[in-house]
């Protein structure tokens, strides 16, 4: 640095004239705390305190507290000492033996001796002693003001910086580049400063709080925040995270409750989980260490994917997709591979299978699949090696799975919703949406009037004969009625004979079947004899197929049963686990369902599309 430079240094970096100014040691330091604030709007919230950091206001200093700050305060930071202070998305982070004075918001950055962090959320202007600089959007810059010089390094996002006193313009700096002013030049980094450890990208969705060891509880902000050090946090029940650092991500489910911590070792991602659910992704050769009383250490040999979950022994994991390993500290790492579940067993890690899927779908193909609750459902892949995805969403933007090599990824299907698989780089992708069977639970049919109108009366039904309710007209002084239903084959039998005291009555669902059918309501007198006058009337149950998806009458969700009953659209093919089921013309069937405990029904419509439906049977 030339001579100029450090003349203009000492008189815009120092507001004295002999040099960069030190803690004030001249100044009143008492323990009754800094003056009551003055009349005006405060500029920061002062937090993190940490070691000796005094603030001095209108001539008095004392030790700092956390609370506002106002322009014009000045805080000084001992051999220990540590401060942050925050104002909106804008972050302050005030580093050991260094002087600060507080301008007119915290885009004022006055710094005259020592270090400081800035951050800045969504991007924007700050200004300096030494120039002009502009942070993009989730940035975190480093001010050094030592040793008679100031430097800029940049650990993440942009910088744009326009010195004073220079022709050169503005300077456009990336992550681990650093501009030191005076020398006109930008020094690029290879490799971060040797003190600036990892930091991992928290982003919420929806409502997660984050308590960390300088910041205090708070909510993670929509955008998201970068950390450096320990932080807890707390999912609420319909919200979600995402940790990520370098080639790892950490999905947490809703309800989910832990704690993450980025580290200068390897791996450089710890966390524990101490509620709710969540997925692993690594890339290729990244690891994470889940923290605990046995802590274990998930490595990838290829991209892979896992869910974990918390039990009394320690961490569950279960493998969906690629292959790694896992060990125990002072351990050899066991290998792992997609189908195995890995947890504590005794003082060593044990692997066992995963069941297999309830159903799979296939390759290149948009499925539907309709069930009463979800499980694992198997989602073939085009033949290949290269990696693959799993997501939610067309665009893959909301991962479940990440893989390599396999031709079959098993993952939990989702109870109502749409998985999208591929592998990378195809164009195409499969999919299948998965709905709720609003039949599972029990055989609906739709309830008809008959009513006496001496005309013949038609009911239709599809999936099952509907409640019907006769309806006759009342007579004066009547009040009971003999009510018969007969088969037209046989009028001898009644196949409903019932004393009614209203002028209505109710044939449950299943009392009746398909055919043709006389009945009559004939009045009572008061000794309960039938006084003639009743109506012979007609009536036909008609089966109507003109179902559009398939109808299953037997078995409902969960209950015991021998066999299969139920409806298919005319045209339509149908199978149970794989087996042709043989449909009338009507499109009716009744298969027997042997020792199956889950029935899949596949059904394949005339214009060949494939949907699913899926019944576990009690057994």
């Amino acid at each position: 640095m030339n001579v100029r430079w450090l003349v203009l240094l000492s008189f815009v970096l120092c507001a004295c004239p002999e040099g960069p100014q030190q803690p004030d040691s001249s100044a009143d330091v008492v323990d009754a705390g800094p003056p009551p604030p003055p009349a005006k709007p405060s500029v920061a919230t002062l937090s993190g305190l940490k070691g000796k950091v005094t603030v001095t206001r209108e001539g008095k200093a004392a030790p700092a507290a956390d609370g506002p700050l106002y322009a014009g305060d000045k805080l000084d930071t001992g051999a220990d000492g540590h401060a942050l202070l925050k104002s909106g998305g804008r972050e302050v982070e005030l580093l050991e033996n260094s002087s600060f004075t507080l301008g007119k918001s915290l885009g004022d950055l006055g710094l005259a001796s020592g270090e400081l962090f800035f951050e800045e959320a969504d991007g924007g202007e700050f200004s300096t002693s030494t120039g002009a600089a502009r942070a993009g959007a989730g940035s975190r810059v480093k001010l050094d003001a030592r040793d008679g010089g100031t430097t800029f390094v940049v650990g993440s996002g942009t910088l744009e910086f326009e010195e004073l006193e220079s022709d050169a313009g503005v300077q456009k700096l990336a992550a681990g580049q650093s501009f030191v002013v005076g020398k006109g030049v930008l020094e690029f980094e290879e490799t971060p400063p040797p003190d600036a450890k990892p930091k991992v990208k928290l982003t919420p969705r929806g409502t997660v709080m984050v308590k960390s060891k300088t910041g205090g509880n708070a909510k993670l902000p929509v955008a998201g925040k970068e950390y450096d050090e320990l932080g807890a946090f707390t999912v609420d029940k319909t919200g979600g995270l995402t940790a990520q650092l370098g080639g790892a991500t950490l999905q947490f489910d809703g309800s989910s409750k832990g704690t993450i911590e980025p580290t200068n070792g390897d791996p450089k991602l710890r966390f524990t989980l101490q509620a709710g659910g969540m997925r692993i992704f690594l890339k290729q050769g990244e690891s994470v260490l889940l923290d605990g009383k046995k802590p274990i250490t998930v490595r990838a040999k290829m991209a892979m994917t896992a869910l974990v979950t918390p039990s009394k022994n320690g961490p569950k994991v279960e493998v969906l997709a690629g292959e790694g390993e896992a060990a125990l500290p002072e351990q050899l790492p066991r290998k792992i591979v997609s189908g195995e579940v890995v947890a504590m067993k005794g003082k060593a890690l044990d692997a066992s299978k995963r069941g297999s899927p309830v159903l799979t779908l296939p390759a290149g193909r948009s499925t539907r699949v309709f069930w009463g609750r979800g499980g694992d459902v198997g989602l073939a892949l085009a033949p290949g090696d290269g990696e693959f995805e799993v997501a939610t969403d067309a665009q893959f933007q909301n991962l479940v799975a990440i893989g390599q090599g396999d031709d079959l990824v098993v993952v939990p299907g989702p109870l109502k919703g749409t998985l999208f698989w591929h592998r990378k780089g195809d164009e195409d992708s499969s999919s299948g949406r998965f709905e709720r069977d609003e039949f599972a639970g029990a055989v609906t049919a739709k309830s008809d009037t008959v009513a006496e109108t001496g005309l013949k009366a038609s009911v239709y039904f599809q999936s099952a004969v509907p409640t019907l309710t006769f309806t006759f007209p009342p007579k004066d002084g009547v009040t009971a009625w003999r009510f018969r239903v007969y088969a037209t084959s046989d009028l001898k039998t009644a196949l409903v004979d019932r004393k009614v005291t209203e002028n209505r009555t109710v044939v449950e669902s299943g009392a009746l079947r398909e055919g043709n059918y006389v009945w009559s309501a004939v009045p009572l007198d008061k000794s309960g004899i039938e006084s003639g006058g009743g109506r012979m009337n007609k009536m036909e149950i008609v089966f109507d197929n003109s179902v559009t998806r398939l109808v299953l009458s037997s078995p409902r969700d969960g209950e015991k049963a021998s066999v299969a009953v139920g409806v298919a659209p005319l045209g339509s093919k149908l199978t149970l686990n794989g087996k042709p089921v043989q449909l009338d013309d009507a499109g009716r069937f009744s298969h027997p369902i042997g020792g199956a405990s889950v029935l899949v029904f596949k059904l394949v419509s005339k214009d060949g599309g494939e949907a699913y439906w899926v019944r576990r049977v009690a057994r």
